[in-house]
C-alpha cells in the first residue's frame, strides 16, 4: 500500500516532466514534402525573423547614414571602424563619446526606425 503511494506520484511527475520538456523543445527541421517528381522540396516561404533581406539591409544603411548626420567627423571614422570590426550598430553608437543632443537625437532615430524595440533599449541607455 504503501509503495503505490509513493511510486503512483513519481510516475505521474516524471510523465508530466518528460511530456513539458518534448514539447517545450523546437524542431530545428525544415518542413519537407515531397514534389511532383518525388523529390524533397523544403518550404523557404517563411524566413526566420534575423534572416539579412535585403530590404533589411537598406533600412539598416538608411539608419546608419541618419546616425552619422548627428555625429561629429571624428565619431563618424570611429563608428566606420567599429562597424567594420563586426560590432552591432546600436553598441558601437552607444560606446562613442556622445553629447546629450546626440544621445537625444539618436535615441529618437533607432525609436523611429525600430519603434518594436522601444522597451529593449532602456537598460543600454
Amino acid at each position: 500500500m504503501i509503495k503505490k503511494q509513493i511510486i503512483l506520484p513519481i510516475l505521474l511527475f516524471a510523465t508530466i516532466l518528460i511530456g513539458g520538456m518534448t514539447g517545450c523543445t523546437s524542431s530545428k527541421s525544415l518542413d519537407v514534402s515531397q514534389g511532383n517528381d518525388g523529390t524533397k522540396v523544403s518550404d523557404t516561404s517563411t524566413t526566420s525573423p534575423g534572416a539579412n533581406t535585403p530590404e533589411r539591409a537598406q533600412k539598416r544603411e538608411e539608419v546608419r547614414k541618419q546616425v552619422e548626420a548627428v555625429l561629429t567627423p571624428d565619431q563618424v571614422k570611429e563608428l566606420s571602424t567599429k562597424l567594420q570590426q563586426g560590432e552591432k550598430m546600436r553598441k558601437a553608437v552607444l560606446s562613442l563619446n556622445l553629447t546629450a543632443e546626440q544621445k537625444t537625437k539618436i535615441q529618437n532615430i533607432f525609436k523611429t526606425a525600430y519603434p518594436h524595440r522601444k522597451g529593449q533599449s532602456q537598460g543600454n541607455s
